[in-house]
This record gives structure tokens, C-alpha cells and sequence, in this order.
């Protein structure tokens, strides 16, 4: 699968975009893809960021003739240019699986012209405030999954949503454990993001000044303005150590018993480690979120970080340094929202429209053995008895023979994700599947069931009503035929294959 992803940093627009798509990209080479980044050469660009972890990274003007000068970040580009730019960038490379783009300045109008690069299209989107013409669209924040349908008005046709936290895009690692909440907090950690425009660092540094007996890790981040204070600052107090970038971001985070920062990407990465956070904003794309998020009980949010305050923040310090409970309560739920699976999520939906099955052979004996043995399989099968081995073989001999019996296994280039199985009779066909160690609760059941209903129409023509039976608790299982497409019966799942 080849992926193209057009995204931007800069000092002004910050990294977010950036890191949030480079953590979709990671998870998307893993399963194999080859992923390519189109980026403008703005100042402050992370194209040799991108180059260095192996990827393409292909430069685009950092400006267009058409553009306003001094526009926000969430100003719509001259679509045209971009369009023209970005296919003078790729010149005669051969055409994408998917193009990605995670950018408030393109629009629909953008996306119906970039079919030309890609058989399909994904936005991410944080606004909902632009109409869209992509296959997916991602909002990974607690405000789209809370708000009813936020973007009905502003998609074109059939296009698939993942909105919230449950699709957050996030790092391998911060599928963790929670941090400890201690009994009084002892070290706190500060970052407002890759660039840190707003200064909010070192508004910080200042609300932190007569706190004495706090550790505080002050991540500033990259070309930070007020880098020659903050160091003075700094040298006075043993207790702090300022860093521009940190190598191991997320075992920093470990180590904090409380986190100061901005509602952008990192939100989601205290939630899974269950930090207690003081959130300030800095950009007036995260203030519904983080609103939302502070009625849910999530975090603590303070405001816009120019209107606080500063008083504001030295007194929310001062709460929860020694208010178990309160941190407590905020950690638990935030990490509630998150298992920090998201990025996984979207690899494999974006995998789902090129994903192949194939019928098993006898060389698929060991896996399918172990498959069904498994204990998440045999917790829900009508069986839960162990399968000897040379009962095993004996039963897939006899299936492969048989005409009536359909055994598939879905292929990554990471290896085997699950089967599914068909029995016919007459028009009707009993379908059962399950996914090996390590694939489960991702996506792939719903993945392996739309690819085996295109393989049965191809296979069985004459086939028009599949059925499934499921033990009454299980409720993944429910979940996974509802959203198939599967009507309940009295004691089974049903669909009803219409001619396409």
C-alpha cells in the first residue's frame, strides 16, 4: 500500500499536525505501506525530522503567489496552487492507495482535485467548520465524539467518520500503565508544544517561581523566544531543568506527579498515563475541547493562556499538590477515554479497501491450531474445550475437501490477522470468524467480514443470506455483526447479500 500525506509545521502553525500524521505513518509502515510527506517550507518546517525517521519528505513553496500575507493558520490556502505545487513535487511517481491531509487551509475543493494522486482520501480535522470530500475523516478530540454529528453538513457522499479520543493518534508506549498519583505531587512537567509561540513556558516558569520544593522539567521546545530568560531562570534554581527537545518524551512524562501544557496533541498522551494536567489553551481551535474535557472531569482547564490570569495558575498549583483524590479523580477519567490504540485503528481501516483473503491451505494447520485454541477465542466459542492436534488435522483435511466449506485467512505483510469461515446450504451460508493473538480490538473483525462477504459474492454467487450465531453475552461479538450490516434474529445474526 502507498500512502501520501500533506501536512504542514512551522513556528506559527506549530508541530501537531506533523506528529500526530508521522505516528499514523509509523503504524502504517509497520503493516508495511510506503508513505510519502508533501510539507510547505515554512519556517520551522520538519522535513529533516521526517527524512531522518526514513520517510520521503518532499518540499513544497513555503508560500503561494495567491496567498494573503500574515494569515491565520486556520486560512484557507489557494487550493489551486497547492494542488499544482504538490504534482510538480511528485512528478511522474506512480499513483497512491490513499492521500492523507491533515490541514485547516484546504478544503473540499482541494480534496476532489487530489483524486488525480490517489484512489483514496482521509482528512483529519479538528473544526468541523469546512466542507469535506474524502473516504474517511478523523477527529480524534473529545468534542467531536460529544457534540451530536458535527460534521453532517460538511461531507460530500459516503464517507466513513472515526471521532473521538478512541482514535487518537498516539505512540506505541502509551499503551501503559497509569502513573502512580501520589500523595503530594513532586515533580511537574511544562510544555506547550513543539514551538511554544505563545510563550506560555515562560508565563510559567514565573506562576512557578515561589513553589521551592517542586522538581519541574520545563520542555520548551524549539526556537522558544524566550529562551535567554528562561536559562536565567533556570541556573537560580537546582530544582528545575529546562530542555529544548527531549529524546524520551514519554519517560519524562512518567516521572511527573502534574503536567502544565496546551489542549493540542499531547492531551491525549497524559490521558493514557493518567497525568493530572492544568491546561491552558493557546490556540482557539482547542478551547471547545479542552472546555468539554474539564466538564467531563478530565483535566483542569484555566482558560485561554491571554486572558489568565496568572494568579489563577499559582492557586490551581497549590490545590492539587495536595489533593490525592482530585488527582485521582482527573486521572481516572481521562484515561477512561483512551487505550492508545487509535493510530492502530486508522492502519487498519485504511488497509480495509486493499486488504486481500486467501483460502487456507494445509500449511495453515499450526495457525489455525493455535488460532482457535487461543484463550480470547475459546472464552466465546459454544466450545470452549481445547482442540487436540490430531483432531485438528483431521477436521481441516476433511474442510479443505469439502465444497461446501469456505476457510479464509486475512494476509497482512505483517502476517496472518484472523479467519473467517464459510458452510453453505443451499443459499445460505453459516459464517464464523476469529482473530489471532495480538489483532484483537483494533478493526480487523469488521475488516475481514466486508472482504469475505466480496470474496462469498465471487466464490458463491448464487449465495443470499449469511448467517451468525453468538453467545447471548457477548457483546463484541454483537457489536462487530451489527456494524457489519447483520440484522438480529430471534437467536442468530442475519444479512441479506442484495445484488451490486
Amino acid at each position: 500500500m502507498r500512502v501520501l500525506i500533506r501536512a504542514d509545521a512551522s513556528i506559527a502553525i506549530g508541530s501537531g499536525h506533523i506528529a500526530r500524521c508521522l505516528t499514523l505513518a509509523n503504524a502504517l509502515r509497520k503493516d508495511g505501506a510506503e508513505v510519502v510527506f508533501a510539507c510547505r517550507q515554512l519556517p520551522g518546517h520538519l522535513l529533516q525530522r521526517l527524512s531522518d525517521q526514513g520517510y520521503l519528505a518532499l518540499g513544497l513553496p513555503d508560500r503561494f503567489p495567491q496567498g494573503a500575507s500574515g494569515a491565520g493558520i486556520e486560512a484557507l490556502l489557494p487550493w489551486q496552487a497547492d494542488i499544482e505545487a504538490l504534482a510538480s513535487a511528485l512528478g511522474t511517481r506512480q499513483r497512491f492507495d490513499w492521500l492523507i491531509v491533515d490541514h485547516y487551509g484546504l478544503d473540499a475543493r482541494w480534496e476532489r482535485a487530489a483524486r488525480q494522486f490517489a484512489d483514496n482520501l482521509m482528512a483529519i480535522d479538528d473544526l468541523a467548520n469546512r466542507p469535506h470530500a474524502v473516504d474517511v475523516l478523523l477527529d480524534q478530540n473529545y468534542s467531536a465524539q460529544a457534540q451530536d454529528r458535527p460534521y453532517a453538513q460538511w461531507l460530500e457522499g459516503a464517507c466513513k467518520t472515526f471521532l473521538g479520543p478512541r482514535f487518537a493518534l498516539m505512540r506505541d508506549e502509551f499503551q501503559c500503565q497509569p502513573i502512580v498519583i501520589k500523595a503530594r505531587v513532586e515533580r511537574v512537567m511544562v510544555n506547550f508544544g513543539g514551538f511554544d509561540a505563545a510563550r506560555q513556558v515562560y508565563a510559567t516558569m514565573l506562576a512557578l517561581s515561589d513553589f521551592h520544593d517542586l522538581q519541574v522539567d520545563f520542555v520548551a521546545g524549539l526556537h522558544n523566544p524566550e529562551w535567554t530568560a528562561m536559562s536565567e531562570l533556570a541556573k537560580a534554581r537546582p530544582n528545575w531543568r529546562l530542555h529544548t527537545l527531549v529524546s524520551d518524551f514519554f519517560g519524562l512524562m512518567q516521572q511527573a506527579d502534574l503536567f502544565i501544557g496546551a489542549g493540542g496533541g499531547t492531551t491525549w498522551e497524559r490521558a493514557a498515563l493518567g497525568l493530572p494536567t492544568i491546561c491552558m489553551t493557546v490556540a482557539h481551535n482547542q478551547q471547545l475541547n479542552a472546555q468539554l474535557l474539564a466538564q467531563a472531569g478530565s483535566h483542569l482547564y484555566l482558560g485561554a493562556h491571554d486572558t489568565l490570569d496568572p494568579q489563577r495558575l499559582v492557586d490551581a498549583v497549590a490545590v492539587l499538590r495536595d489533593n490525592r483524590e482530585l488527582r485521582q479523580s482527573l486521572a481516572e477519567r481521562s484515561r477512561a477515554l483512551v487505550d492508545g490504540k487509535g493510530a492502530q485503528r486508522l492502519a487498519v481501516a485504511l488497509a480495509a479497501p486493499v486488504l486481500a483473503l486467501r483460502q487456507a491451505t494445509e500449511r495453515d494447520a499450526r495457525l489455525l491450531f493455535e488460532g482457535r485454541n487461543a484463550a480470547h477465542v475459546r472464552q466465546w466459542a459454544f466450545s470452549a474445550d481445547l482442540i487436540d492436534w490430531d483432531s485438528h488435522v483431521a477436521w481441516l483435511a476433511s474442510s479443505l475437501n469439502n465444497p461446501q466449506r469456505l476457510i479464509l485467512i486475512g494476509d497482512t505483510p505483517r502476517g496472518p490477522v484472523g479467519m473467517v469461515r464459510y458452510d453453505r446450504e443451499g443459499d445460505s451460508v453459516q459464517v464464523s470468524i476469529y482473530l489471532f493473538e495480538g489483532h484483537t480490538g483494533v478493526g480487523w473483525g469488521q475488516v475481514l467480514l466486508a472482504s469475505g462477504d466480496r470474496f462469498l459474492r465471487r466464490h458463491w454467487p448464487g449465495v443470499r443470506l449469511i448467517q451468525a450465531q453468538v453467545l447471548a453475552d457477548n457483546a463484541a461479538s454483537v457489536s462487530l455483526f451489527q456494524k457489519a450490516g447483520y440484522a438480529q434474529a430471534e437467536r442468530h445474526f442475519q444479512r441479506v447479500l442484495n445484488d451490486e
